[in-house]
């Protein structure tokens, strides 16, 4: 049986014409002779159009006895069953009352309130800082902004430094627009890094449409280009060009903030005299912001580090903990607040021997003071013991480039998923294995490297790391270190193992929280 809508209860009624609105009907007319309308629509049609919203339809054909006098015998009976009325005759006051129901029985839309969506009582930073990383940015400004010309962001490995300090530059960028950041490093992972960050942090925290103009690599770029926005730059790009014909004057003009990543190079002769220039040419003097997790360059302590904390004028930002009770050193606050793992450092097979009071931060390879086959059993075994206890992703920092490909051939050839990269490793070979490595899958993979992944590699599920590359310095060392010690508040583990041919007995080269502090004297 066909649905009786209102539309077929006007069709029959013969009071159809007194619900259309004498204006409505006088207008149609006038459009119909004008030939905008084809023609006058029926009365039944009109009358619907004038009965206004369902509720007050069904109202008003309750009123003139329309409703529910006119309608045929058996939709009575249905109207009364769906109102739960059987038994009873429908009343005028049976369809006033239940008019909404009426309508929807007339096949008119259902009338009710749309539920207000709660009001949102809290939101997230798409690119958000932790307490401490805010109140070091705080810190930032403040200085900046009495004049300071030079100052050092001090973070540990791990902790955000880059994210820490693409907030500032945002906020340069936002209050000054037309002058432009220069960011530069020495490695092209810190590079590529800072260059990528700066997308995602300028997308969420921009005012207004900034170029990002890279000079590394053999990259075709003008010092014209830097207008605003970003110049991610590499120390040996700067460096080469710095004898061309008004080339660091102008592109210091342009400049309105520097950020020297791994700040402790910054004393270095081969570049020192040309970041100096640079701000020197600015208008005013363009402040220098070093970051780094290490502010020094050598164990012991010499002239270069003293260099490096005048440098910067002994200017120093560190990881304010801003709460009461919380630990002193900034380390072991961000260890016991999970956002750094807590490690446990473990002495890898027989100690070569190594001066242990090294004068320099040199990572020039030192020899092994052990067999290459001891070598190759106890980094290969250590890092199967490594798998047996369940860590997922493991890195290797190899003692030489054949070492780390004869680790990573040893470990496949145990059935372990492993690769080998170094500095000469092809750009897509090298891609490939840090993308498998940081891939999701639950499988255990290790990726054994030489000089490569000190800096500018981030991946947060690494839960250990094995130091089998003697070194002298605590530079590198801690470097090596923080690839493995992300914390669950920054994606990666509560714990973390560290296990390390450099005797963790040493002071400052057993505890994160002792290197951290270890140059402190000098600031």
């Amino acid at each position: 049986m066909e649905r009786f809508t209102v539309f077929d209860l006007l069709s029959a009624s013969t009071h159809a014409r007194s619900f259309v609105d004498a204006r409505v009907a006088r207008t149609l007319t006038g459009l119909v002779r004008e030939g905008l309308v084809r023609k006058m629509p029926a009365d039944a049609v009109l009358a619907l159009a004038c009965l206004g919203d369902p509720v007050s339809a069904i109202r008003r054909l309750a009123d003139a006895g329309v409703l529910p006098d006119e309608l045929p015998e058996e939709q009575r009976r249905l109207l009364a069953a769906r109102l739960a009325l059987n038994g009873a005759e429908l009343s005028t006051r049976d369809m006033t009352a239940n008019a909404g129901r009426v309508a929807v029985f007339l096949g008119l839309p259902e009338a009710h309130s749309d539920k207000p969506a709660p009001l949102p009582t809290e939101t997230a930073a798409a690119y958000g800082l932790f307490p401490h990383q805010r109140r070091a940015v705080a810190q930032m400004r403040a200085l900046l902004r009495k004049g300071r010309p030079r100052l050092l962001l001090h973070m540990p490995t791990g902790s955000g430094k880059t994210r820490t300090a693409l907030n500032l530059v945002c906020d340069f960028l936002r209050e000054h627009e037309g002058r432009a950041v220069l960011w530069v490093a020495s490695t092209r992972e810190l590079l590529d890094q800072a260059a990528r960050e700066f997308h995602r942090a300028w997308g969420t925290l921009g005012n207004r449409e900034v170029p990002i103009v890279a000079a590394w690599g053999g990259q075709e770029w003008r010092s014209e280009d830097v207008t605003d926005g970003l110049l991610v730059a590499s120390l040996q790009t700067i460096y080469a060009r710095q004898d061309e014909l008004g080339f660091i004057d102008d592109l210091g003009r342009r400049l309105g903030l520097i950020v020297f990543d791994e700040a402790h190079q910054a004393v270095a002769p081969t570049y020192r005299g040309v970041v100096q220039r640079l701000s020197s040419a600015g208008l005013p003097i363009t402040p220098i912001v070093g970051l780094s997790a290490t502010p020094g360059r050598t164990f012991v302590g010499s002239d270069t580090d003293d260099e490096l904390a005048e440098f910067f004028q002994r200017t120093k930002v560190e990881l304010d903990t801003g709460e009461t009770g919380a630990a002193a050193n900034p380390v072991e606050y961000l260890i016991q607040q999970g956002y750094l793992a807590k490690p446990e450092f473990r002495l890898l097979g027989e100690l070569p021997d190594i001066d242990a009071d090294p004068m320099t931060d040199s990572d020039d390879a030192i020899e092994l003071g052990i067999d290459e086959g001891d070598y190759l059993d106890a980094v290969v075994g250590t890092t199967l013991d490594l798998i047996r206890e369940s860590h997922r992703r493991v890195i290797v920092f190899a003692a030489s480039v054949e070492l780390a490909h004869l680790i990573a051939s040893t470990l496949r050839g145990a059935g372990v998923l492993a690769d080998s990269v170094d500095g000469t490793t092809a750009p897509e070979i090298r891609d490939t294995a840090i993308r498998m490595f940081k891939s999701p899958m639950p499988v255990p993979r290790v990726l054994v490297n030489y000089g490569v992944l000190t800096t500018g590699f981030d991946a947060p599920q690494t839960s250990a790391v094995v130091i089998a590359r003697p070194t002298r310095s605590l530079v590198l060392y801690s470097q090596m270190v923080g690839r493995g010690i992300r914390g669950p508040k920054a994606g990666g583990n509560q714990n973390a193992v560290v296990v390390t041919v450099v005797d963790p007995s040493i002071p400052a080269f057993g505890s994160i929280a002792s290197a951290f502090i270890h140059w402190e004297d000098l600031w």
